[in-house]
């Protein structure tokens, strides 16, 4: 559609909006405009070599590859958005804290990003990950919280000091129609596939400006 062509479908929308009452005007103006964009919470160093660990100290996510998948799909959509320039991914790191972390001794996000003689560290910590939140619903959900360490500067980029500290939250679920995405193990594998790859697109756009994915289904609370 052209601008002109927009235009004009839009001060039809407007007009027909005003008659039926002007609380349907913002809608009319995504016509013309688009929808609205919703900001990067945080703007990573571009040049500085950047790795992605996701960290499961809560064994919440039941396979090891899922958690490595998620490492590179975060880093492959930082590098593919221009956001980083060389961003590696931290599934090696999971052996490194295997061979060095113990009960009373942990693994520092700051020695992470020295084993892979990186200067910046995106850490996800997952909270959450089940192909259904109790047990009975099926809608797979998983939670993560993420953070951004400056390794050299053995500092918290984001979120900032000031703010969470536990780290920035990133939800996600999948609606399905039927329990019958449960009734085989491949077809759990498969829901299980979907659900990391709805957490590492969300929580890449932790760091870039996007379309809520809400949009359509609602003004007033769009989904991120």
């Amino acid at each position: 559609m052209t601008a002109l062509a927009r235009a004009i479908l839009a001060s039809f929308a407007l007009a027909a909006a005003c008659a039926a009452g002007c609380n349907y005007a913002t809608p009319a103006l995504w016509v013309l405009q688009g929808p609205p964009k919703k900001p990067a919470e945080y703007t990573l160093p571009k040049d500085r070599k950047t790795v992605v660990f996701v960290d499961d100290r809560k064994n919440v996510v039941s396979r090891l590859q899922l958690r490595s998948q998620l490492a590179d799909d975060v880093g492959t959509v930082l590098r593919d958005q221009g956001l980083v320039t060389n961003v590696v991914s931290g599934r090696e790191l999971i052996a490194f804290v295997r061979r060095n972390e113990t009960a009373s001794k942990l693994v520092s996000i700051g020695e992470l990003g020295q084993a892979a003689g990186a200067e910046v560290v995106v850490y996800i910590e997952m909270q959450a990950f089940a192909l259904s939140p109790d047990g009975a619903t099926p809608r797979p959900t998983a939670v993560a919280r993420v953070k951004v360490v400056d390794v050299k500067a053995k500092e918290r980029l984001f979120p900032s000091m000031g703010g969470e500290s536990d780290g920035f939250e990133v939800s996600v679920d999948i609606e399905t129609l039927t329990t019958d995405s449960y009734r085989t193990s491949a077809a759990r594998r498969r829901m299980e596939d979907a659900l990391e790859k709805k957490l590492a697109d969300h929580v890449a756009k932790v760091f870039y400006e996007h379309e809520p994915s809400g949009f359509g289904k609602g003004v007033t609370n769009p989904e991120r």
